[in-house]
């Protein structure tokens, strides 16, 4: 296998449809090592979700060339790729923003159940650790829960399964700084053991030079800049310099940390999910036995009587 995940050379990528031609991405070039974080930053339109299904196989490209671990996987028809191209797509996982529209999995089906039916049985001791980690109930209902924590069945249901390159395109913008502080920790640590992520987000907090090895900047489907991480650095100066191949960046005013030290917190005094059914069933019977003798055992006041009437009724 190369020692690069990722080769790209001059990939250009024209939306197929629209009476007026759109360029997704031109003349991108790129090579990824194994075992890096790899940030995609720029605006909306800029090309990176194009770029992300263009990695994962799920967008065909006409102009260029790609290479996942040295081997082109749209060549099916050499027989040399035949093997590699089925077990090196094993090992990619895509996860973006689609999944969580799907009305599909806002029906009362339980979360054990559904991850269970990605390998959640097989791989048992990842499931147990992402379950942990993404702080997920399993007798949670999809139908009950929240978009991000939506978001978190669907991260653990994409990572169970064993995957050597990951693609993530803003999957973390629901998830709370607590969540997705554990989750970049977890990722980057099955980098350090070979494991490549490229990570597409608008959300920077937290991602300095301890988590991110490359910065790829794109804009309207051009690259603008590719920065290794030993090329920038942080100072307490306030503002932000580029010279030639080096980045300077000032001191950032941001409240992350406190943010993330709230919530941490947070947890600590909620405990385990169970702690939090048990907290949860106490605070609804002391709001039952609070309302009752509050509103309706007092004396024949009209607002008690009114109360009395409503609630026999």
């Amino acid at each position: 296998m190369s020692e690069f995940a990722i080769e790209v050379f001059d990939l250009t990528y024209e939306f197929p449809h629209g009476t007026t031609k759109r360029i997704g991405l031109e003349n991108i070039n790129l090579q990824i090592e194994w075992g890096t974080t790899n940030l995609i930053v720029g605006p909306n339109g800029a090309g990176k979700s194009t770029l992300l299904k263009v990695l994962a196989g799920k967008t065909l490209i006409k102009q260029g060339k790609l290479k996942i671990g040295g081997f082109d996987p749209f060549e099916f028809n050499i027989k040399r790729n035949e093997q590699h191209n089925s077990d090196i797509n094993k090992y990619i996982t895509y996860l973006g923003t689609e999944w969580i529209t799907n009305s599909i999995i806002k029906r009362d089906i339980p979360v054990n159940l559904l991850i269970d039916s990605v390998g959640g049985n097989i791989y048992q001791e990842k499931r147990d650790l992402l379950i942990d980690i993404l702080d997920i109930d399993p007798s949670w209902s999809m139908i009950n829960l929240s978009d991000g924590e939506r978001r978190r069945v669907q991260i653990a249901m994409g990572l169970i399964k064993p995957w050597k390159l990951l693609l993530l395109d803003e999957v973390t913008i629901d998830l709370d700084v607590v969540v997705r502080s554990k989750l970049l920790n977890y990722l980057k640590s099955e980098c350090e053991n070979g494991a490549t992520v490229i990570y597409a987000t608008h959300i920077f907090d937290g991602l300095g030079e301890n988590w991110c090895d490359r910065i790829i900047h794109l804009d309207s489907g051009l690259k603008l800049n590719d920065i290794n991480i030993e090329n920038i650095e942080f100072n307490n100066n306030k503002e932000i310099i580029e010279k030639d191949d080096k980045i300077l960046i000032g001191k950032s005013n941001s409240l992350h940390p406190l943010a993330l030290q709230w919530l941490t917190k947070d947890l600590e005094r909620r405990g385990t999910r169970e702690d939090e059914k048990l907290k949860l069933r106490q605070r609804h019977n002391d709001y039952i036995n609070s309302r009752d003798g509050k509103y309706f055992d007092a004396d024949d006041s009209k607002l008690q009587q009114y109360f009395k009437s409503t609630r026999s009724s």
